[in-house]
């Protein structure tokens, strides 16, 4: 079963969310038949959805720079992806995260990601963005479909502040 995201966005590259850890997230993919590079921005999506949750959907998240990716043997992937994104290193405006994604059939491309985080401002409105992203997270990590939450599962409390 696919389940796809309801929020108002074309272009979210993840099928849902199974595991949030503190420096640890995991995510589903399905693709069909589509072009390789697809798996590199399905990598970055989890990374940056990872912050998001981490830092209270409060800060504006972009990719700065996928420092290392093998490209894929192939033009073309099809089936099922697991991706698992581990964040490596932190600080208050960027975070570096090792993130791979695989299949049942051997497939495994992994990277480093270097991700940026700004405040919301004039061009960037948080109302509208923070509610965005939020309404696309709720759809992605609906308890009700994942498993039972495990012991290192971020907690409200364990949240990087937004006055931090």
């Amino acid at each position: 079963m696919q389940i796809q995201s309801k929020a108002e966005s074309s272009f979210v590259m993840l099928d849902r969310i199974c595991e949030i850890q503190f420096d640890v997230m995991k995510g589903m993919k399905t693709f069909n038949q589509a072009p390789a590079c697809l798996a590199i921005e399905s990598c970055a999506q989890l990374g940056a959805f990872h912050i998001r949750f981490n830092i209270g959907f409060c800060r504006h998240v972009f990719l700065i720079k996928v420092k290392e990716y093998a490209l894929c043997p192939t033009d073309i992937i099809h089936g099922s992806f697991s991706i698992t994104g581990t964040c490596l290193s932190r600080s208050s405006d960027a975070f570096l995260y090792a993130i791979q994604i695989t299949n049942d059939k051997n497939f495994c491309n992994k990277g480093t990601f270097l991700f940026g985080v700004a405040d919301y401002d004039e061009r960037f409105d948080n109302i509208r963005l923070t509610k965005h992203y939020q309404d696309i997270f709720s759809d992605l990590y609906d308890s009700d479909r994942v498993s039972p939450k495990s012991k290192g599962i971020i907690s409200l409390s364990d949240r990087m502040s937004c006055n931090a």
